[in-house]
């Protein structure tokens, strides 16, 4: 359910940007056009086409943003997310590793640790398996 409202969410963001980037620069592309003396020949051919070029440069930035920028951005989270995810499982292994070695801790203490470490890569083990799963469904 909350996969679902992110991804309405993302695409309402990804028409708000596609909007904002061509209807920028149609105004833009309009403004010029009615800023250039009234003998200028190219006036009325900008004036026209500033509608067409906005939809325009809002499919190319929807398609640029797809294509690329969504992508890089998602490897750059996941990255982020799995070295955060290595310093933690390396600090357990680290603190689990001094308490098994450590003579005066107790068996139910070292079980309870061993079990502690192995819930965290079963959880790592988790996400991978579920960004595996986005991967393979889209």
């Amino acid at each position: 359910m909350n996969k679902q409202r992110a991804n309405r969410q993302n695409k309402a963001a990804n028409a708000v940007g596609a909007g904002a980037a061509g209807g920028g620069i149609g105004t833009l592309l309009a403004a010029w056009a009615n800023g250039m003396p009234i003998t200028a020949p190219y006036r009325s051919v900008l004036t026209l086409s500033a509608p067409l070029l906005a939809v325009g440069i809002s499919g190319l930035w929807l398609f640029i943003k797809t294509v690329y920028i969504d992508p890089y951005a998602d490897g750059k989270k996941h990255a982020a997310a799995d070295a955060a995810m290595e310093r933690i499982l390396a600090d357990a292994r680290a603190n689990a590793e001094k308490v098994l070695n450590n003579p005066n801790s107790s068996e139910a203490h070292r079980k309870e640790v061993r079990r502690l470490v192995e819930d965290l890569e079963r959880l790592r083990l988790e996400k991978i398996t579920e960004r595996m799963q986005v991967i393979v469904s889209d």
